[in-house]
């Protein structure tokens, strides 16, 4: 009786596999902030051992003359050997840090046991995509692109973002060195790095929340789309459509867009393949409003199950607002983003 009354009163059913209960969510809260505040910790560390030591032997970290094409040229040759030393066991022990805190996040979730059987099929046909000639890899400080390339990508993304936050926090430093004491200089440039570095620590676990959360979120969205026009050919081809024009099939190296669109391709249409979606929003005007709330549904959900909600995205969705095609309102999405984040599903 207790379990029905707990139902009754419930927004949504509490049992849903694709729903995160409060154990889950608190277990994973606290692995999140000790991966985060272990990684800050590292971060703080490597700038204290960089800057304290060029403060207290300022001889030792002396510049070393260079010949170079018959002129001398004063170097900071030990400095910068001495940073590389400390970069390289700080990417080490993040990275190491990062992964544990996601390992141990995926056994508190049972990920990916319980939600993709095929997930190594599914990384290594990211890793394909990502290096293909259509989806080239990019070198930047985005975290998506680096999830493609599985173990060796977090390696390299830490190692990007390390070198980029300490190099612009030595900076930094040392331009308010001439205005401020160095103390002060040095613990604004702490800031900034270990904010920076703290925050492409939680971009990491970000996305794995995300990865836990969709693949079961896109199968009970799916299944009921398959129940509701399985048989209808005219469903199956505006499902293409509506996958392009959400983006998804441009985005196949990110591991929920290419579980949707695999799962799809499975269950509701076969011929999911790119193309230019220009005629998109006069096929979705003519379908009957029924077909037409759940491709609106499809689409919100396509936009949705990434976690991020873009430029491009709003965009669209405005597209289809002058075309009185959306029947939700730009708050009720942030707030199905919001509800969907916080691991309570994603529920159009």
């Amino acid at each position: 009786m207790r379990y029905l009354r707990r139902a009754l009163d419930a927004s949504h059913p509490t049992d849903e596999p694709y729903v995160m209960s409060d154990v889950e969510i608190f277990l994973t809260q606290r692995v999140v902030y000790a991966t985060l505040f272990t990684t800050g910790f590292i971060s703080a560390l490597t700038v204290l051992l960089f800057q304290f030591s060029r403060l207290s032997w300022p001889d030792f970290f002396a510049k070393t003359d260079v010949v170079f094409a018959n002129s001398t040229v004063a170097l900071p040759l030990i400095t910068i050997l001495y940073a590389l030393l400390l970069l390289y066991l700080a990417v080490y022990l993040t990275t190491a840090v990062n992964r544990l805190g996601a390992r141990a996040i995926a056994q508190i979730c049972q990920f990916p046991r319980l939600h993709d059987l095929r997930y190594e099929y599914h990384t290594e046909t990211m890793f394909r995509m990502a290096c293909s000639k259509r989806q080239p890899f990019r070198l930047g400080v985005g975290i998506r692109a680096y999830m493609a390339w599985s173990r060796s990508g977090l390696l390299i993304y830490f190692a990007v973002s390390t070198v980029i936050g300490f190099i612009v926090s030595t900076l930094v430093s040392q331009w308010l060195s001439a205005y401020l004491s160095p103390s002060i200089a040095v613990g604004i440039g702490l800031i900034l790095y270990t904010g920076w570095l703290v925050y492409r620590a939680w971009r990491v676990q970000f996305e794995l929340r995300i990865r836990i959360l969709a693949p079961l979120t896109i199968r009970s969205f799916v299944n009921e789309l398959r129940e509701e026009w399985h048989t209808d050919e005219q469903f199956q081809e505006i499902v293409t459509d509506a996958l392009n024009f959400a983006g998804i099939l441009s985005s196949l190296h990110i591991y929920v867009h290419l579980l949707l669109a695999e799962t799809l391709t499975d269950r509701v249409s076969a011929a999911v393949l790119p193309h230019a979606p220009d005629d998109f929003l006069p096929k979705m005007a003519a379908l009957p409003v029924a077909m037409q709330r759940s491709v609106e549904r499809l689409l919100l959900f396509s936009m949705l199950i990434d976690g991020h909600f873009t430029g491009t995205e709003r965009k669209r969705l405005k597209q289809l607002q002058d075309q009185k095609l959306l029947t939700y309102t730009m708050n009720d999405i942030k707030q199905l983003r919001d509800d969907y984040i916080a691991g309570k599903g994603l529920w159009l």
